[in-house]
């Protein structure tokens, strides 16, 4: 097989796993092979949200997993590599030699390599961050031995276009494992979710769609079903569509080595939209597909103004919040200035002032930006990556 069909048939399976998580080890496995790699593991933590987090790793002992899972080490972890990766940034990939740790007797990075890296002789590693905020964080890091060679800029690069579709399906993994909190059925799962789902073939023929692209099928003209079932959508982005849906057809040209994409459209009421075109190689999950042989393309429909919902719970829990104080967060963060806050509970000014002054001291907020980024940080809904 091609290098740029092995890729390409790497990203089918990452989404994949977006939606069945027990195919994860499976994906890493194949990004081990492809980048000629010894190990990796595969984190994604959200204090928000339990049942998001994971870790997932290939050829790794399990002497070393289970010292990763302790808190110290975990703690040791973010405080050595996370300066790091911040400075790269989200999105794209680190190379580092952890063999020197080995020297540095009597630090932290003797005792991490001692108790995580010597068990797998860890030389070299590639970090790809995928996530990061106040309450989350999402990291793959690739390991190869002392005696390896260590991971070239272009290797680097195959992992930053992976890293895209690694953050997407993130998303999906997430918004799922919401849902599958209320429901167990797949399709009963994809309904609950707060993005449009669809699955159609190469030819944009219609197999599925979930309660939330109906909604956007019948309120925005930017998309119709013609008399074969086919997905069309406006007209100038139309022709954008069909390449980013041939871009996924086995026989493309890969030149480019793209696979999907993301669309922005606008529709009649200027509320913008964003369509994701990625593959989807498991058709057996939708019971009712006659032809599991055939290629299908799962779109995925986000609004990317859409309406903030905060994880009430949690800020109840961790800062004191009354129920009453978590609606006015709400409303703040999706844009209601004091004026419109009173206007909406029928209190005074003076009352929001109030409510805010305590909000601010519970939360430890010294100014409003302090306190719309610590509100940004505990937001629950779908966040489009592009």
């Amino acid at each position: 097989m091609m290098q740029e069909e092995l890729e390409n048939k790497i990203i089918g399976q990452i989404y994949d796993a977006a939606l069945n998580a027990s195919l994860w080890p499976k994906v890493i496995q194949q990004i081990v092979q492809y980048t000629e790699s010894q190990a990796a593991m595969f984190t994604a933590l959200d204090q928000l949200n339990p049942a998001y987090n994971f870790v997932h790793t290939y050829n790794i002992p399990a002497c070393s997993l289970e010292t990763y899972q302790q808190e110290k080490i975990k703690t040791m972890n973010q405080k050595l590599h996370l300066p790091f990766w911040l400075e790269v940034g989200v999105g794209n990939a680190l190379s580092q030699n952890l063999s020197q740790y080995g020297q540095l007797f009597a630090t932290d990075e003797y005792v991490f390599y001692e108790k995580c890296l010597k068990a797998t002789d860890v030389g070299f590693i590639a970090s790809l961050l995928l996530d990061h905020g106040d309450h989350q964080w999402s990291v793959l890091g690739i390991h190869r031995g002392k005696q390896d060679q260590p991971f070239t800029q272009y290797e680097l690069d195959i992992l930053k276009r992976l890293g895209l579709h690694l953050r997407r399906a993130l998303q999906i993994h997430k918004q799922l494992s919401l849902a599958r909190l209320k429901n167990r059925n797949l399709y009963r799962i994809l309904n609950a979710i707060k993005t449009g789902i669809l699955l159609i073939d190469m030819n944009r023929e219609l197999y599925y769609l979930n309660q939330k692209a109906q909604y956007f099928f019948e309120q925005s003209k930017l998309f119709e079903l013609d008399k074969n079932n086919q997905i069309n959508i406006s007209k100038p982005y139309q022709l954008d569509l069909e390449q980013l849906i041939s871009s996924i057809k086995p026989e493309a040209n890969y030149a480019k080595k793209q696979v999907g994409g993301v669309l922005a459209m606008e529709d009649q009421y200027g509320q913008k939209i964003m369509l994701t075109i990625a593959p989807f190689n498991s058709p057996r999950h939708f019971t009712d597909l006659k032809d599991h042989l055939k290629p299908y393309v799962m779109l995925f429909i986000t609004e990317t103004e859409q309406h903030y919902k905060l994880a009430s719970s949690y800020l109840r829990q961790v800062y004191g919040l009354s129920n009453r104080e978590c609606e006015l967060c709400e409303l703040f963060v999706n844009g209601y200035n004091l004026e419109q806050i009173a206007a909406h509970y029928q209190l005074a000014l003076s009352s929001v002032r109030t409510y805010l002054k305590n909000i601010y001291a519970k939360m430890q907020c010294k100014s409003q930006a302090e306190f719309l980024y610590k509100l940004m940080g505990v937001t629950i809904d779908f966040e489009h990556v592009s």
